[in-house]
């Protein structure tokens, strides 16, 4: 996986948000933010697990889908790459090599106890980015690294997720191109 890569391929798409929507000048840092959080509860109401008043707690992970051409699809992967999609974009915004910390294999302690939990810690670490005024790596390192915890509770490799992203892109630049 090269972060830094994901990274430009990101920058390349929210600067062609920015040009289209005539954006630019304007600080979208508040607005990803926000957006970041509503992804994470898309993703969260996928996973369907806080659901305890719900007979139905599976997770979306096998939907039919017949557009795309193919059997099925995975929401709760998808849902999940939105996220990245918000994550990428903030640390694009922050204009910080976070790229340089990023190591797949390096151990961290940011896998709490259960995925409800593993969801509020990430919840929680959003409005740590938000309310900080050192954006340099912290803040920003520990919403990288809760976010990937989360992705191996929910069972996705990094290789499920990058190729999930760059499907995301892609559906996102065609969004672009029919004025989305």
């Amino acid at each position: 996986m090269n972060l830094t890569e994901l990274f430009q391929i990101q920058k390349k798409l929210d600067k062609r948000i920015i040009k289209e929507h005539g954006l630019e000048g304007q600080d979208l840092l508040d607005k990803k933010i926000l957006a970041l959080q509503v992804e994470i509860g898309e993703l969260a109401n996928e996973w369907r697990g806080f659901k305890f008043w719900s007979k139905d707690q599976e997770p979306r992970s096998k939907e039919p889908l017949t557009a795309r051409g193919k059997p099925y699809y995975n929401p709760l992967l998808e849902e999940y790459a939105d996220v990245l999609h918000f994550i990428l974009s903030i640390g694009a915004e922050l204009e910080s090599d976070h790229a340089r910390w990023f190591k797949e294999d390096k151990p961290f302690d940011f896998n709490y106890s259960n995925i409800t939990v593993q969801f509020n810690r990430l919840f929680d670490t959003v409005v740590r980015v938000s309310d900080s005024d050192n954006f340099e790596c912290e803040e920003y390192e520990e919403l990288f690294y809760t976010f990937i915890a989360l992705g191996k509770q929910l069972g996705f490799t990094w290789e499920q997720t990058e190729t999930a992203y760059l499907n995301k892109n892609r559906i996102n630049h065609t969004r672009q191109d029919n004025s989305y």
